[in-house]
């Protein structure tokens, strides 16, 4: 299964984060980022820590589409059909994961919102969980069930 992020984001919590560590325990910048912190006309530190907070903020979106990607795994094998998760990538400037299910040799394409996955990872919302439960048994019953 393919599991990637496009884009990042950082939070507050990963620039604080950064923005208290000592300058030696921010990994230095490639020849090329010191160009781009020159051309943009901020510190190579300041550029630094940006890289730093950006790294932390997409391993920790990559965690939550790894997580979604197994609670999709469980609820395909639940739903006793012959099919499987084949990919799934958090866009985040969409805001939306985009998920490919394959039976088969056909693929269906369908999307869930990054906020409903967020409901029910962060607060554990039951109806979070039935939501992504509706999608996907929304593509079983109209795509599968209909070969």
């Amino acid at each position: 299964m393919e599991i990637a992020v496009d884009g990042w984001r950082a939070s507050a919590s990963d620039w604080e984060a950064v923005s208290s560590l000592p300058s030696e325990q921010v990994p230095p910048l490639s020849r090329e980022q010191r160009e781009v912190a020159t051309k943009l006309g901020i510190s190579e530190l300041d550029y630094a820590r940006s890289a730093l907070a950006g790294k932390k903020s997409q391993d920790a979106l990559l965690a939550k589409t790894e997580r979604l990607a197994r609670l999709l795994n469980r609820m395909v094998d639940k739903s006793k059909v012959p099919a499987s998760i084949e990919k799934i990538i958090l866009r985040t400037f969409d805001e939306k994961f985009d998920v490919l299910l394959r039976s088969g040799s056909r693929t269906i394409p369908f999307r869930i919102a990054e906020s409903v996955v967020d409901d029910l990872f962060e607060n554990g919302s039951p109806d979070a969980e039935q939501r992504v439960a509706r999608i996907l048994d929304t593509i079983v019953q109209t795509e599968l069930r209909a070969q």
